[in-house]
């Protein structure tokens, strides 16, 4: 199978061309998206008239007065849909205070203990 570009140094040298050039075009290309944006910015206040103007459309369905129990029951039933046969125990809001995270810091500064010893007559310490 013959390659395009060989394996040897002129083949990189030859690589490194077609790249030179490609990274040209690759930043011309950048640079005419962002010269398109000013352009852009000057046509939008004549679309967002023409949205502001249009009649939203009427809403087939009534609104729908949801307490908290029923979010609860949502989320739930959305999550059971998700994740399978499992069974949700606990849902609590998420700023009710901090222990949680000084419980993980505990555990996870416990697992540095290093052991301190007394050193005995016969060691000297530095």
């Amino acid at each position: 199978m013959s390659t395009l570009v060989p394996d040897t140094l002129n083949g990189a040298i030859l690589l490194s061309i077609i790249d030179f050039f490609l990274s040209f075009v690759v930043i011309s290309f950048i640079g005419f998206v962002l010269a398109a944006f000013p352009l852009l910015n000057q046509l939008g206040p004549g679309i967002a008239a023409k949205i502001q103007h249009q009649t939203p459309p009427v809403s087939a369905r009534e609104p729908v007065d949801m307490t908290a129990d029923d979010h609860v029951a949502v989320i739930s039933s959305a999550i059971a849909a998700i994740v399978g046969a499992h069974r949700i125990v606990h849902i609590e809001p998420a700023h009710h205070g901090h222990a949680w995270q000084a419980e993980v810091r505990t555990a996870h500064h416990s697992s540095h203990d290093v052991e301190h010893r007394i050193p005995t007559q016969g060691h000297r310490t530095r």
